[in-house]
């Protein structure tokens, strides 16, 4: 098994940390700012265990898996992309240490291939026995905004499906003070309803509070997060992505997140907002095609 390796990437304007293992970016805190990625009090680094918060890679499948309009047969939720030690393809933070201040901004990329992921995940649905594909991950630290970039490639001869996500964790205050702008409108599936019923979203905020939220919204459009008690705003622009994932667990799941305190309330402090590509959206590519979902973060 690799070592548990974390990365750091900073500049002028802050820094971000990655872990091999999963490619998952566990923390981004602008100058002067606090974390804008929520991450739980405590940390359980185990190989075939996903991470806490973050930024979860939700890759090939998201959820328990919705390829052709049908389930997988896997039995864990949101891939094994989070799960898998991605390989390091090029680091401007020189192998994990500090690159200090570079104006021009910092970034890092990993690759994953079938042969990369854990033992019996692949192939992923009956009627693609044979994928083949090769994922590149590449993230990238600006002076006040965060990019996020995932490009899947079919590198095989016959179709390739998937699903994705990038699972987001944004810090917030409380969630008393938190509103989600720019959804108003859409369609969106709620998932804490059996049958995923489909809803509008009539008024301008999503708002949070003991109650889950778990939908899937159908919008490419940018968002603005804002946080009346830490007084900022986080845009979220993406691409490659036609839905828009907004997730919190409410009192009664949030007490009962791995790797949290009992009765600390850490729920409170995040509202995962996710884009994503899943369910009746999922890509099917031909042979030597590819396509990228990203998404940058920006801190007003």
């Amino acid at each position: 098994m690799p070592d548990f390796v974390i990365r750091t990437l900073s500049n002028a304007g802050g820094t971000a940390a990655i872990s091999d293992y999963g490619a998952h970016l566990l923390r981004w805190a602008p100058a002067g700012q606090p974390d804008v990625i929520w991450t739980p009090s405590t940390w359980r680094f185990e190989d075939g265990r996903p991470l806490g918060g973050g930024v979860p890679i939700c890759f090939p499948w998201f959820g328990p898996g919705y390829a052709h309009g049908r389930q997988t047969a896997k039995s864990s939720i949101h891939g094994f992309a989070r799960r898998s030690w991605w390989r390091l393809d090029s680091d401007s933070s020189a192998g994990g240490q500090s690159v200090g201040d570079q104006s021009a901004g910092s970034c890092i990329r990993y690759v994953l291939e079938p042969a990369d992921a854990p033992a019996g995940e692949v192939p992923w649905l009956d009627d693609e026995p044979n994928p083949r594909f090769r994922a590149v991950y590449d993230v990238t630290l600006q002076a006040r905004s965060l990019t996020m970039a995932l490009t899947v490639a079919n590198t095989g001869e016959g179709p390739l499906t998937f699903e994705a996500a990038l699972h987001s964790y944004l810090h917030v205050g409380d969630l008393d003070g938190a509103r989600l702008r720019g959804l108003e409108g859409s369609t969106y599936l709620d998932a804490t309803i059996a049958g995923f019923p489909p809803k509008t979203q009539a008024d301008e905020d999503v708002t949070f509070g003991d109650s889950a939220v778990d939908r899937v919204y159908y919008s490419d459009r940018p968002l603005e997060l804002h946080d009346a008690v830490l007084g900022r705003t986080i845009r979220i622009d993406k691409s490659g992505s036609p839905q828009t994932v907004v997730w919190n667990p409410g009192r009664t799941g949030g007490e009962a997140l791995a790797n949290t305190r009992p009765g600390a309330g850490e729920w409170r402090g995040f509202v995962a907002v996710e884009a994503a590509i899943c369910r009746d959206k999922a890509v099917t590519l031909a042979p030597d095609a590819s396509h990228t979902l990203a998404q940058t973060l920006t801190v007003a």
